[in-house]
């Protein structure tokens, strides 16, 4: 009875970050962590991935000797998975800004649909990319990159281990940068494109000054723009390499400046 009770007391702590610094890496993860899932099924999902990951996690160096050290210790595990979640997370927050970069120079700036992962209204041509992301990532079997930072993080970043540098403050201001970078890079093209279009109707307009231009211009900018997203499926191919690898990138940098090096 009472190995049992030294067992538990050994044990349960361990556990308990463990769980918590999956919870919140599942909270904020993409595709993985969406809220279109069920609530029970996700906390199944973190419960059975505790069960699988904390035989393989080093607790023997885990020292917990009071109650607030162990809710000081939770939050760290806690704000290190949500940390690492934020990372992924940003990169395909991306494809909404460049599709409002898009629906704006379409006219499409009210057209607004709710997304299911932040419950908030988006761009339709944002929420399209996004879609389109996720698809890209799921045959390019980049789902697993996520199980394997779920998996790899504890190796690299022990439990009560984790550090708070200056560095990852930088690298975390840094991703609104790199984001705003990808968005612009996909949404150019497009913007460019309808740029030209609205050069071309202001032209005609100044030969036809008897044209009305906003009852012509705001069908043509629509019908164009819709063209320039099946044309960008292309480019989509073309840059998905450089965003997988930004992405791993900066997953990468963040466990090692949360690790310490």
């Amino acid at each position: 009875m009472f190995e049992f009770i030294d067992i538990l007391s050994k044990n349960v702590p361990g556990y308990m970050l463990v769980f918590v610094r999956i919870s919140g890496m599942i909270l904020t993860l993409p595709i993985i962590g969406s809220p279109v899932i069920n609530p029970k099924v996700r906390v199944l999902f973190i419960f059975i991935l505790t069960l699988i990951i904390f035989p393989m996690v080093d607790t023997y160096s885990l020292s917990i000797n009071s109650f607030p050290e162990l809710i000081f210790d939770v939050s760290r595990e806690l704000l290190i998975g949500l940390i690492i979640g934020f990372g992924a997370q940003v990169i395909f927050e991306a494809f909404i800004m460049a599709g409002g970069f898009v629906g704006r120079q379409m006219g499409l700036a009210m057209a607004n649909v709710m997304d299911p992962n932040s419950f908030q209204q988006v761009p339709i041509v944002g929420q399209f990319w996004m879609f389109l992301m996720v698809t890209y990532f799921v045959v390019a079997d980049g789902h697993h990159l996520f199980i394997e930072t779920l998996f790899k993080n504890f190796k690299l970043i022990p439990l009560g281990g984790g550090t708070f540098t200056p560095e990852l403050g930088q690298s975390i201001a840094y991703s609104g940068s790199m984001a705003f970078n990808i968005a612009f890079r996909f949404a150019v093209p497009t913007m460019i494109f309808l740029l030209l279009v609205e050069a071309a109707v202001a032209l005609t307009v100044r030969v036809m000054p008897q044209m009305n231009a906003f009852f012509v211009s705001l069908p043509l900018r629509i019908g164009c723009g819709i063209f320039a997203l099946i044309a960008s499926l292309n480019i989509f191919q073309l840059l998905f390499d450089s965003v997988y690898s930004d992405l791993v990138n900066f997953l990468g940098r963040i466990v090692l400046q949360l690790k310490g090096a």
